[in-house]
Protein backbone atom coordinates (compact mmCIF):
# COMPACT_ATOMS: atom_id res chain seq x y z
CA UNK A 1 0.00 0.00 0.00
CA UNK A 2 0.80 3.65 -0.81
CA UNK A 3 0.31 5.77 1.55
CA UNK A 4 1.35 9.45 -0.26
CA UNK A 5 -1.81 8.96 -2.55
CA UNK A 6 -3.15 5.76 -1.14
CA UNK A 7 -3.05 3.41 -3.87
CA UNK A 8 -2.22 -0.46 -4.02
CA UNK A 9 -2.13 -3.25 -6.94
CA UNK A 10 -4.14 -6.09 -7.77
CA UNK A 11 -3.58 -8.97 -10.12
CA UNK A 12 -5.40 -8.93 -13.43
CA UNK A 13 -7.81 -11.21 -14.52
CA UNK A 14 -7.52 -13.46 -17.42
CA UNK A 15 -10.59 -11.09 -18.98
CA UNK A 16 -8.77 -7.69 -18.62
CA UNK A 17 -4.98 -9.42 -20.54
CA UNK A 18 -7.22 -11.23 -22.53
CA UNK A 19 -8.75 -7.02 -23.85
CA UNK A 20 -5.39 -5.32 -23.35
CA UNK A 21 -3.84 -8.71 -25.75
CA UNK A 22 -6.76 -8.08 -28.30
CA UNK A 23 -6.45 -4.35 -28.53
CA UNK A 24 -2.91 -4.82 -29.59
CA UNK A 25 -4.28 -6.33 -32.99
CA UNK A 26 -4.52 -3.62 -34.99
CA UNK A 27 -0.52 -2.78 -35.11
CA UNK A 28 -0.36 -6.74 -36.42
CA UNK A 29 -3.02 -5.99 -39.46
CA UNK A 30 -1.99 -2.29 -40.12
CA UNK A 31 1.42 -3.74 -40.58
CA UNK A 32 0.63 -6.31 -42.89
CA UNK A 33 -1.29 -4.02 -44.85
CA UNK A 34 1.79 -1.76 -44.98
CA UNK A 35 3.85 -4.87 -46.01
CA UNK A 36 1.51 -6.59 -48.79
CA UNK A 37 1.23 -2.68 -50.10
CA UNK A 38 4.97 -2.02 -50.48
CA UNK A 39 5.76 -5.86 -51.50
CA UNK A 40 2.51 -7.40 -53.42
CA UNK A 41 0.16 -4.75 -54.89
CA UNK A 42 2.36 -3.94 -57.61
CA UNK A 43 2.57 -7.25 -58.79
CA UNK A 44 -1.56 -7.65 -58.48
CA UNK A 45 -2.07 -3.99 -60.02
CA UNK A 46 1.03 -3.46 -62.17
CA UNK A 47 2.13 -0.40 -60.69
CA UNK A 48 3.90 0.55 -57.46
CA UNK A 49 1.45 2.08 -54.59
CA UNK A 50 1.03 5.44 -54.49
CA UNK A 51 3.38 7.16 -51.78
CA UNK A 52 0.76 8.87 -49.93
CA UNK A 53 -0.61 5.66 -49.21
CA UNK A 54 2.35 4.08 -48.08
CA UNK A 55 3.04 7.52 -45.47
CA UNK A 56 -0.57 7.14 -44.33
CA UNK A 57 -0.22 3.28 -43.60
CA UNK A 58 2.99 4.09 -41.69
CA UNK A 59 1.17 6.70 -39.71
CA UNK A 60 -1.54 4.11 -38.88
CA UNK A 61 1.19 1.86 -37.75
CA UNK A 62 2.59 4.47 -35.33
CA UNK A 63 -0.72 5.84 -33.98
CA UNK A 64 -1.92 2.08 -33.37
CA UNK A 65 1.60 0.96 -32.36
CA UNK A 66 1.59 3.61 -29.54
CA UNK A 67 -1.51 2.04 -28.34
CA UNK A 68 -0.15 -1.13 -28.30
CA UNK A 69 2.83 -0.19 -26.43
CA UNK A 70 0.53 0.88 -23.60
CA UNK A 71 -1.26 -2.28 -23.49
CA UNK A 72 1.86 -4.43 -23.64
CA UNK A 73 3.53 -2.23 -21.12
CA UNK A 74 0.20 -3.01 -18.73
CA UNK A 75 -0.02 -6.89 -19.41
CA UNK A 76 3.97 -6.41 -18.69
CA UNK A 77 3.37 -5.54 -14.91
CA UNK A 78 0.41 -7.79 -14.83
CA UNK A 79 -1.31 -5.58 -12.62
CA UNK A 80 -4.02 -2.91 -12.06
CA UNK A 81 -3.73 -0.22 -10.06
CA UNK A 82 -6.72 0.60 -7.20
CA UNK A 83 -6.94 4.28 -6.18
CA UNK A 84 -9.66 6.35 -4.66
CA UNK A 85 -11.13 9.16 -6.82
CA UNK A 86 -14.23 11.34 -7.45
CA UNK A 87 -15.78 10.48 -10.94
CA UNK A 88 -16.81 13.97 -12.17
CA UNK A 89 -18.40 12.98 -15.47
CA UNK A 90 -19.46 9.26 -17.78
CA UNK A 91 -20.35 9.88 -20.91
CA UNK A 92 -20.74 7.28 -24.12
CA UNK A 93 -19.24 8.36 -27.28
CA UNK A 94 -22.38 8.39 -29.69
CA UNK A 95 -21.60 6.17 -33.00
CA UNK A 96 -18.60 4.61 -31.24
CA UNK A 97 -17.88 0.81 -31.41
CA UNK A 98 -14.22 -0.01 -30.01
CA UNK A 99 -14.10 2.93 -27.33
CA UNK A 100 -17.50 4.21 -26.20
CA UNK A 101 -16.91 4.44 -22.51
CA UNK A 102 -15.20 7.82 -21.25
CA UNK A 103 -14.68 9.14 -17.79
CA UNK A 104 -13.01 12.41 -16.25
CA UNK A 105 -11.55 11.45 -12.32
CA UNK A 106 -10.73 14.29 -10.76
CA UNK A 107 -7.01 13.06 -9.64
CA UNK A 108 -6.51 10.47 -12.63
CA UNK A 109 -8.12 12.79 -15.67
CA UNK A 110 -10.05 11.34 -18.71
CA UNK A 111 -9.93 7.48 -18.41
CA UNK A 112 -11.55 4.84 -20.97
CA UNK A 113 -14.40 3.17 -19.19
CA UNK A 114 -14.90 -0.72 -19.51
CA UNK A 115 -18.55 -1.59 -19.87
CA UNK A 116 -18.34 -2.93 -16.29
CA UNK A 117 -17.37 0.50 -15.33
CA UNK A 118 -19.52 2.67 -17.18
CA UNK A 119 -22.49 0.61 -15.58
CA UNK A 120 -20.95 1.46 -12.13
CA UNK A 121 -20.56 4.79 -11.95
CA UNK A 122 -22.70 7.78 -11.27
CA UNK A 123 -21.57 11.42 -11.83
CA UNK A 124 -19.87 12.82 -9.03
CA UNK A 125 -19.55 10.08 -6.80
CA UNK A 126 -16.23 8.87 -4.97
CA UNK A 127 -15.09 5.66 -5.79
CA UNK A 128 -12.37 2.52 -5.72
CA UNK A 129 -11.09 2.79 -9.09
CA UNK A 130 -9.23 0.23 -10.58
CA UNK A 131 -7.54 0.65 -14.00
CA UNK A 132 -4.23 -0.06 -16.13
CA UNK A 133 -2.11 2.78 -15.57
CA UNK A 134 -0.35 3.11 -19.04
CA UNK A 135 -3.76 1.91 -20.88
CA UNK A 136 -6.10 4.42 -18.72
CA UNK A 137 -8.66 1.81 -18.78
CA UNK A 138 -10.67 1.78 -15.96
CA UNK A 139 -11.94 -1.84 -15.00
CA UNK A 140 -14.03 -1.81 -12.40
CA UNK A 141 -15.48 0.84 -9.61
CA UNK A 142 -16.51 0.38 -6.34
CA UNK A 143 -18.22 3.70 -4.52
CA UNK A 144 -16.54 4.51 -0.83
CA UNK A 145 -18.97 4.65 1.98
Amino acid sequence: MNDLNNTHQVSLAFPQKARLLVECLPVVFWAAALIFCATLLDDIVGTPAPVALLLFLGLVIVLTGWAALNRVRDLATGVALVQEDLLKRSLRSRGATTKPFHGRFEQLGRMRLSSKAYGQGQNGVRYRVCYSPASKIVWWLEQVQ
